[in-house]
Formats: structure tokens, sequence, C-alpha cells
């Protein structure tokens, strides 16, 4: 774990020429937080904005590796291609839910200031699970292609991908649309709410396991 932690502190580093764009980022979410007149949807804005951005801070870190040729350099030390890998998803991991953290203090502070009380703690948390979750997909796709491809070129693989499950889900939409399943599903949402949030999860952990697999793979034959 020692390996792993120096790693993961490396690329905090690295990007600590973010912070100030990042506390810059989170302060205008705020105060633009404290103009708006409907308290959902500013609760909802702010933990998604503050999630994404810290998620993309960590994505940052493949920049800095690339240019610097950091892979080469790191792989001549006594540290296996597994203890690289697997910094760079807990790093990825660990700064997604600091994001949503913040997120979640922030609209509690908006809606006490707007309101002057707290909203349901169980649907926030549960937004803020929800946005970790959509973000977990497409960080999972986005770490192959990089490791795949390259930062750069990654990106527009990545774009490709989520064009192509856009479509896909909105293919899935319109067939529940046509055939009236919406009653349905709407059963099967109200009878797991309760479950929703620990679901994702679990959903969501193993999404990541399947993301690190492929990865590793990719990384295996890489040489350096």
């Amino acid at each position: 774990m020692k390996v792993i932690k120096g790693l993961i502190i490396k690329d905090l580093l690295q990007l600590k020429s973010y912070k100030k764009t990042l506390f810059i980022f989170i302060l205008i979410f705020f105060l633009s937080g404290l103009t708006q007149e409907n308290i959902n949807t500013t609760i909802s804005t702010v933990i998604l904005m503050i999630t994404l951005a810290f998620g993309m801070f960590g994505i940052a870190s493949f920049n800095y590796d690339e240019q610097a040729k950091a892979d080469s350099y790191i792989l001549t030390l006594p540290i296996s291609k597994k203890d690289v890998l697997l910094a760079k998803y807990l790093l990825i991991i660990i700064l997604t839910i600091i994001g949503a953290l913040i997120g979640i203090i922030l609209s509690i502070i908006i809606s006490f200031l707007l309101i002057h009380h707290i909203p349901n703690i169980l649907t926030i948390i549960t937004t803020s699970i929800s946005y970790i979750f959509a973000l977990g997909i497409i960080e999972s796709l986005q770490i192959p292609c990089i490791y795949k491809w390259g930062a750069e070129k990654g990106r527009l693989q990545l774009f490709v991908i989520v064009a192509v499950v856009a479509l896909l889900l909105g293919a899935v939409v319109y067939i529940i649309k046509r055939f009236n399943y919406i009653s349905q599903i709407q059963d099967i949402l109200n009878s797991t709410v309760s479950y929703l949030p620990l679901l994702l999860l679990i959903i969501i952990s193993f999404i990541y396991y399947i993301s690190y697999k492929v990865s590793l793979k990719i990384y295996n034959k890489k040489e350096f």
C-alpha cells in the first residue's frame, strides 16, 4: 500500500496547479447557487458540477504522465504495472467521491441560507450517488481508452463510444415508450427506491472492476 500511496501523492503533487482553478470553480457555483429560486435544481446542479470537476481533475493526471513519459521511469523502479494502474483508479475514484462530498456540503449550506432549513438528506445523498454512478461509467470507459490510444486520441475514441452508447440508450427509451413499459419501470423503481443508492454503488464498483481488468490487459501489452 505504501507504493500505491506514493503514486497517488505523486499525481496529487502534479495536479496542485489546478487547485486555484478548482477553488474558483467551486466559488462560482456556490455564489450562483445563492441567486437561484428553485432549490431542488440548485442542489442538483451544484452536486453534479462539483463531482464532475473533481472527476475530470483526476483524469487530467494522465496528460502529465504522458507528457513526462512518467511510466517509463516509474516501471524501472520495483513497482508493478498493477500498482500503477490501481493507484490511478483509486486516485480518480477518491477525487470523484471528494467532489460529491463537497457538492453535498455546499448544497446544504446554500439550502440553509436560502430556505433556512436543510432538505431531505437521503434525497441529497441519492442524488450525489446517482452522479457518482453516471460519472463512474464515463471514467470506466475513458481510462481503458487512454491506455489504449493515449490521452489525446483516447478522448476522441471515448467520444465515439459515448455517442454509440447514447444511441443505444435512445433506442431503449424509444422501445420503452413505444410498447408502453413506462408504468412497469416506475413500479420497479418505486419498489427499489430505498435500496437505490446501495444498488448503484454495487453496480458502479463492478463496472470499475471490469474497467480495471480491461485496462490491465491493455497496459500489460504496452512496452516502455
